[in-house]
């Protein structure tokens, strides 16, 4: 038989993730083992390992195969949450919808990602591409669009040195390029609210754009990345706490917020505006000094945000 259908890159991801879905569940591997598993030469999978410990911390010593946990998402067990994993998915997003409240569904590559007013996100391999489903009140619901920016800069500030900025409404760049972005649909559930939070992290895998980076690029070095998701879930759990602290959390979030005192021009659903930021409401609307005085403007209703300084 030749290669079938696939055209080749296709065939080469396809191979590359039946490798990652089998060492996942494994604590090693020998070579030979996985190659007569996938049905091919030893060579032949060993050039895709090699592929693949460019993105992941996937150890090769005298021919066994070691997926370090702390990178294998397949390790993660957060206590009280329902959790899943897929190597590859459609959209962590849409898959959400059918899982219970307090679900977390991890992906290593989706097929049909996106971002806000539904522009296409590319999740390419050695990212965090996760969505989380929370049941919590309006009022936690109001602050999360400032709780995950925030907790995304606090861990890379923290735990890697790393000084990122917010580029309101959902980014998070370091040096002047997005490293991760997040997005946020909800529905109503009688006196609660069913929030879905897609987050995408730039961690081992290479953007695709030149406005992104990740923190491979900014390090020069993998990372583990199971401690990011873990330290994202742990704050999420605790939304309805943040809620209580909404102006602290505001404080928090300005002195982080690349957009403030900037002039911008904001493209939205009723016009274009151009002003000066001046703050962040406790909900996260922005809040722009313009020629016609000062507006506010939530992330729903704004297309996009351009610097102009």
């Amino acid at each position: 038989m030749g290669k079938g259908l696939l055209n080749p890159v296709a065939a080469e991801l396809f191979m590359k993730l039946e490798i990652l879905r089998i060492l996942g569940n494994r604590e090693s591997l020998n070579l030979i083992e996985l190659a007569s598993e996938l049905g091919l030469q030893d060579w032949e999978v060993l050039e895709f390992v090699n592929e693949l410990r460019k993105y992941f911390m996937i150890d090769y010593v005298k021919g066994k195969l070691t997926w370090f946990s702390g990178d294998n998402p397949a390790k993660i067990k957060p206590w009280g949450w329902h959790y899943v994993y897929k190597v590859a998915v459609g959209s962590t997003m849409i898959a959400a919808r059918r899982a219970p409240p307090w679900s977390i569904l991890l992906a290593e590559w989706q097929y049909k990602s996106y971002g806000r007013h539904g522009k296409a996100w590319i999740s390419n391999l050695g990212g965090v591409w996760v969505t989380l489903k929370l049941e919590i009140s309006p009022r936690a619901a109001q602050v999360l669009p400032m709780v995950i920016p925030l907790a995304i800069c606090r861990y890379l500030e923290e735990r890697l040195d790393i000084k990122a900025k917010i580029k309101w409404p959902n980014d998070v760049v370091v040096k002047g390029k997005k490293l991760a972005g997040f997005l946020i649909e909800a529905e109503v559930l009688l006196d609660k609210i069913l929030a879905y939070v897609g987050i995408g992290i730039n961690v081992n895998n290479e953007p695709p754009v030149e406005t992104a980076i990740s923190i491979r690029e900014v390090l020069g070095k993998l990372v583990p990345r199971n401690n990011i998701t873990a330290y994202i879930v742990g704050v999420l759990g605790r939304a309805e706490k943040w809620s209580e602290e909404a102006g602290r959390v505001q404080v928090q979030y300005l002195e982080y917020l690349e957009t403030l005192g900037t002039r911008v021009k904001l493209i939205t659903r009723n016009g274009t505006y151009v002003g000066v930021v001046k703050g962040i409401t406790e909900s996260g609307d922005i809040v722009v000094e313009t020629e016609a005085g000062s507006l506010k403007f939530s992330s729903g209703e704004v297309m996009e945000l351009r610097h102009l300084d």
